[in-house]
Parts: structure tokens; sequence; C-alpha cells
């Protein structure tokens, strides 16, 4: 039978056969399989909302790396002083002039730019990849490259893979520019100026 308290809510189970009262038991989450959670991520199974998707995403990276079968190996380090990026498969270190590719079990060196003078260091970069469905003058346009732009004024265009410049630009001799970005609806490339030189 039900044994109901003072606000007539349930409170616990009792068997008319025996005295011993047995309280409600819940049943424990249990984890969910990482692979079939991919799997179903891949198929569009979820919603294509960012903040839940981004949400799910972490939910399933701290139970992989909180679970107690899990042991981290160091197989790979390295120090910067500057901040280290990541685009596409690639670590870059010392503003962009020294890339790794992450694909490896450990990082590979792809390519490691010459050191410049601090008037001439890279201050912006930015990773630009040719769209499938577009068809451009030269075959080398299509091979993802990396822009850099630099104290002193230049826009480089360097290959992703080696490391070799491709193209260099001289902006302007009045503006100093300091930020690449990239507008999406109008898929063009800007730049953002921080000062006027003085002439």
């Amino acid at each position: 039978m039900i044994e109901e308290g003072a606000q007539g809510n349930p409170l616990m189970m009792t068997s008319s056969s025996a005295s011993t009262e047995t309280p409600f038991k819940h049943a424990c989450p249990q984890r969910r399989n990482a692979t079939a959670y991919l799997n179903s991520r891949s198929i569009g199974l979820f919603s294509s909302d960012p903040g839940k998707l981004l949400r799910k995403n972490m939910s399933l990276l701290r139970q992989i790396v909180l679970q107690d079968t899990t042991h981290f190996t160091n197989v790979w380090t390295r120090h910067s002083k500057s901040p280290i990026a990541y685009e596409s498969g690639r670590i870059y270190f010392e503003n962009y002039r020294c890339c790794y590719s992450s694909i490896p079990p450990k990082p590979l060196q792809l390519y490691e730019l010459p050191k410049r003078a601090k008037s001439e260091k890279i201050e912006d970069a930015l990773l630009c990849q040719c769209p499938l469905d577009k068809t451009l003058p030269r075959p080398s346009d299509h091979k993802p490259c990396l822009l850099a732009l630099t104290a002193n004024n230049w826009l480089y265009c360097y290959s992703t893979t080696t490391g070799e410049q491709l193209q260099k630009v001289f902006l302007s001799p009045r503006y100093k520019f300091r930020y690449l970005g990239w507008d999406v609806p109008q898929q063009t490339l800007f730049m953002k100026s921080a000062r006027v030189l003085p002439v």
C-alpha cells in the first residue's frame, strides 16, 4: 500500500506481506556511447542551434576526459612567448612564423619562416580557403594560403604547406594597418587601420 503524509503526497512504498519499508531507488544515469553520439550528430539528429551543439559537445568531452579509464600521455611539448593559434589542423607559433600539423600523433613541423626585424613582424594573419563551387583564374588559387599583415604595411601570401611566399603587396604609405578580417555576407577580405602615418 502507499502511505500518505499530511499534505496527501506519497512518501514511500510498503509491502503488505513485510514490515520493512523500502524507499524509492533512482536509477543512475548511464553514460552515452561517444561513437553513437558522433554518428547521430553527423546525420543531423540534433538541433542546429550553435548553443545547444556547444553544450552537447562540451558534455561529451567532459565525459571522455573524466572517465576513470582515461589515461593521458605527454607526447609533445612546446612553449611560446606569443599567443598560440590553431586553424584547420595547423598550430601556429611565434606570430604565425612557425607552423606545425596536428594531424599526426606527434605534431609535425611544416615550415618556419625566416626571422624578421621588429618593424617587419607579423601583426595579424588570416587563413584563406577557396570554396569548392567556384573557379578561380589560376590552379594555385584553389590551394589554402595564409595572409599575413606585417608591421611595415606589407600583406604577404604564404603557402600553408611549405611556407613559400606566393605574393606580397604594399598597402599604403599613409595608413597603418593592424587587423585582418573576413566579411562573411560580402565574402570580402578587409583590413582595419589603426592610425594615419605622418607625411
